[in-house]
């Protein structure tokens, strides 16, 4: 049995997109700590809210010496309509969910679907966001990450139902620490 990726493990080697179809890889883009926020496809309500939110903190991201992006599947226009709309840090494409299958983050179990806590998020980001067409599987996890500028896993979330993300708060504190 495979162990799945934990903080201190290394992440390497992972080809991502610019929302223009350009390859980058992760490696080159960890020039300092980076929190990756990895939602389950750009037009998810949760995802899209919690993006806002980073996105409104981007600042003291930076000044505590980090930068922020974010990662979803193959939904260009998706991404493209949330930086056209606030999101100021990159967004970029995974189409082969890379990266998510080297942090495992996987799928969430359909059930969850049912949760109250999963209708809960939903009515909240429907504060911020509106839904977008499901670009990829409706049970896609979504994560979050930082990475040092090594690749190693500093921080690893993996979110057991829809929207379900760390505090901002929480990850800035992280940040920080590191």
């Amino acid at each position: 049995m495979e162990t799945q990726a934990q903080v201190g493990d290394h992440v390497t080697g992972i080809t991502l997109y610019s929302i223009d179809n350009e390859p980058i890889e992760l490696d080159a883009l960890l020039t300092r700590p980076t929190v990756i926020v990895m939602v389950r496809y750009y037009g998810c309500m949760p995802c899209q809210a919690y993006l806002k939110e980073m996105s409104e903190h981007l600042d003291e991201f930076t000044a505590a010496g980090s930068d922020v992006i974010g990662v979803g599947g193959a939904a260009d226009y998706q991404a493209r309509h949330l930086i056209d709309h606030g999101v100021r840090f990159p967004l970029l494409l995974d189409p082969e969910l890379t990266l998510y299958k080297a942090l495992d983050i996987t799928r969430i179990h359909w059930w969850m679907m049912l949760s109250p806590e999963t209708w809960w998020r939903y009515a909240k980001a429907a504060l911020k966001a509106r839904q977008g067409k499901i670009t990829g599987h409706p049970l896609q996890a979504p994560g979050l990450a930082i990475l040092g500028a090594d690749g190693t896993i500093a921080l690893l979330h993996r979110g057991h139902t829809l929207g379900h993300y760390p505090p901002v708060k929480d990850v800035l504190a992280a940040v920080k620490k590191h």
